[in-house]
């Protein structure tokens, strides 16, 4: 009987003998298999997020050859317009930053530090709030976010002698604030 447990034993530890010879090599073995399965997932998901930015930025380009090559020349001309000016937004921004002294940087970055000052309160604000406390800001955003609406639809529905008019209307006003906050030659 010990023999036929021993010869069993045997078989049993030969038929396990190629992947673990111990338990040791069976746990390092297993640790082996898991690295590699964990590489590769990961190799497929980096594989997959990259294609697919590939793809949403080629269907991006796409997108925009596609509205450039089916437009008008007035709107080519709008479209290029609007390019210039935030190209040369960026240029003056970058200008302005180059060309000022010490003092006008440190000026700059404080009101750069304020709005981010800002942002981070209003940020903290929101998460140490309770659940009324953030009702009444979400009310206070939608009552912003509904008058900007308003205006712009008043705007759209508005016809063009109603347009001018408040046009002009907007000029005067900032003519006569201009007039009001300018020193007079001396």
């Amino acid at each position: 009987m010990s023999l036929s447990v021993a010869a069993l034993a045997g078989t049993a530890s030969l038929a396990h003998a190629d992947p673990c010879l111990s338990l040791a090599g069976c746990l390092q073995q297993d640790a082996q298999d898991q690295l590699n399965a964990t590489r590769d997932s990961v190799r497929n998901d980096a594989n997959n997020l990259t294609s697919g930015f590939r793809n949403s930025g080629q269907a991006a380009r796409d997108q925009v050859r596609n509205s450039w090559n089916n437009s008008t020349e007035a709107t080519r001309e709008q479209l290029q317009a609007q390019r210039d000016r935030v190209t040369n937004a960026e240029k003056n921004v970058r200008d302005r930053w180059n060309n000022s002294g010490e003092e006008a940087r440190e000026k700059l970055q404080a009101q750069r530090d304020r709005v981010t000052n800002a942002e981070k309160n209003v940020r903290d604000r929101w998460n140490n709030s309770g659940e009324e406390a953030r009702e009444r800001l979400q009310a206070q955003r939608d009552r912003v976010t509904n008058a900007e609406k308003n205006v712009t639809d008043r705007w759209n529905n508005a016809g063009e002698n109603t347009r001018k008019a408040w046009k002009a209307q907007k000029d005067r006003v900032s003519s006569d604030l201009r007039d009001a906050t300018t020193l007079p030659p001396l």
